[in-house]
């Protein structure tokens, strides 16, 4: 029977940049040297990929873990519809523990021979053994005993170390033995925990960082059922994501042997299209969410489907005049792309930074007289650089969208798309201030973005 109790662990489905915490419990913490271990490996493997020794926490003596670090290491973004698995990672775990061995010896102390033997059921020690003996009154009464012996006899239940029976002064102490290497009894797999998946996502609620995550809502399993994205699954377009040419890129949990349909339908529940049939294998799948394939210029939701799921998305159509057609791809707070329509006047601009020394200059004889040469240079410059930067502005928007662009600050990843090419690029901001629609009827945003790649200068 196991001596490791499991006092809590995380869902099956967790985001991989949120706590990812196993807290366990055996029976043999108060063992000296102990330590639980949580040995990490992927799910269809042997291959231990991480092991962590943990001591008993102080208050509890529980030991606790968290592996998100490791399990961001393991995940990672795909700017791409299709199959994503670079995002999800499938582990499972086993709970064990170590400590050093020994027996603590109760029965008095009797003579074997000219030596001291002690009595303990199957306790392990051969002859030849170094053991380390400490005593409950530290030595005090029998001060030959204490310390560092030889096993000079071994028996099922009792064993003799080398040291004389004359210098024992009380039989009835009792002791602790263990061996001199400090050898352990090691137990790497007492439990386990299996089918574990992360993916490569944060969770939170808002500005507000709590809430267990609700893994089964994620799993594309139940009707209704949640991509993992940071889009709220609204009911009407008015609160919908904005929507003219850009493409959502919706990242679900799916499984091999469904087949997915994703349907588009306007909002009074007419069918504009039917994406499909997706056969996807075990993992995640970015869906396509793209209103040009077929002509759409209406607000509507989408259902994707499988024999169990059902996942249902609003989005409005934004249909106003553009000056520009700028389009920002972002990787959302859950590992979905979603995009934004900068509609209004585009700036660019370039900052140039110059590397420069002062050379001999070398000059010329004229008449018996040293001048100039019209080709002289005496600062001369070894290595230019141009790094180009857009602003982009947004038309007027409402309060969700808003919201939604503070998220689009805050990404790492973000490509920019100016109808033609998909560009790298930086968000090269600070701070934010996320407008209120009660403080401020009409919301419109600024955004300054800088090209990953720099303009190669010849020299």
């Amino acid at each position: 029977m196991p001596s490791t109790t499991i006092i809590a662990q995380p869902q099956v489905l967790m985001p991989a940049y949120n706590p990812i915490k196993y807290i366990i419990d055996n029976t043999n913490k108060n063992e000296p040297g102990f330590r639980y271990i949580f040995s990490i490996f992927p799910n269809n493997s042997n291959t231990l990929i991480a092991q962590y020794r943990v001591l008993p926490t102080y208050s509890t003596g529980y030991g606790e873990q968290d592996i998100s670090r490791l399990m961001q290491s393991l995940v990672t973004w795909n700017f791409a519809s299709g199959q994503v698995n670079e995002s999800w990672y499938q582990y499972k775990i086993r709970l064990g523990y170590e400590y050093i061995d020994n027996i603590d010896y109760t029965s008095a102390l009797t003579i074997d021979g000219l030596n001291t033997n002690i009595a303990y059921t199957a306790h392990g020690f051969q002859v030849g053994d170094q053991v380390l003996i400490v005593q409950a009154d530290l030595g005090v009464a029998n001060p030959a005993l204490e310390g560092l012996h030889t096993v000079i006899y071994a028996a099922a239940n009792d064993f003799t170390v080398n040291v004389l029976w004359t210098t024992i002064g009380d039989p009835d102490i009792n002791g602790n033995v263990s061996y001199a290497d400090q050898r352990k009894t090691q137990v790497i797999q007492d439990e386990i925990i299996e089918d574990q998946e992360v993916f490569n996502g944060a969770y939170s609620l808002g500005i507000y960082a709590q809430g267990s995550f609700p893994s089964a809502d994620y799993l594309g399993t139940i009707n209704p059922s949640f991509a993992l994205t940071s889009l709220t699954n609204l009911s009407t377009s008015s609160t919908a994501a904005s929507i003219t040419d850009n493409i959502f890129y919706l990242m679900c949990r799916v499984y091999i042997g469904e087949t997915y349909t994703l349907t588009y339908y306007d909002m009074n529940n007419n069918v504009l299209g039917v994406d499909g049939a997706y056969n996807p294998a075990d993992g995640l799948y970015n869906f396509p969410v793209d209103t040009s394939a077929y002509s759409i210029t209406e607000d509507f939701y989408i259902e994707l489907a499988n024999s169990a799921a059902k996942f249902y998305y609003y989005f409005s159509y934004d249909g106003r005049c553009a000056i520009n057609e700028d389009i920002l791809y972002y990787l959302d707070r859950m590992g979905s792309w979603q995009s934004f329509n900068f509609q209004l006047k585009t700036y660019e601009k370039g900052q140039i930074s110059r590397e420069m020394y002062n050379q001999h200059v070398d000059g010329q004889v004229v008449s018996n007289e040293w001048e100039y040469s019209s080709d002289a240079m005496g600062s001369r410059t070894y290595n230019t650089n141009v790094s180009n930067t857009l602003d982009l502005n947004t038309n007027w928007m409402d309060q969700y969208n808003a919201n939604r662009f503070q998220e689009l600050l805050t990404s790492p990843q973000v490509f920019y798309y100016n109808g033609t090419d998909y560009r790298a690029c930086t968000i090269d901001a600070t701070s934010f201030e996320n407008f209120r629609q009660r403080n401020k009827n009409l919301i419109k945003q600024s955004v300054t973005i800088k090209l990953a790649l720099n303009t190669p200068i010849n020299g």
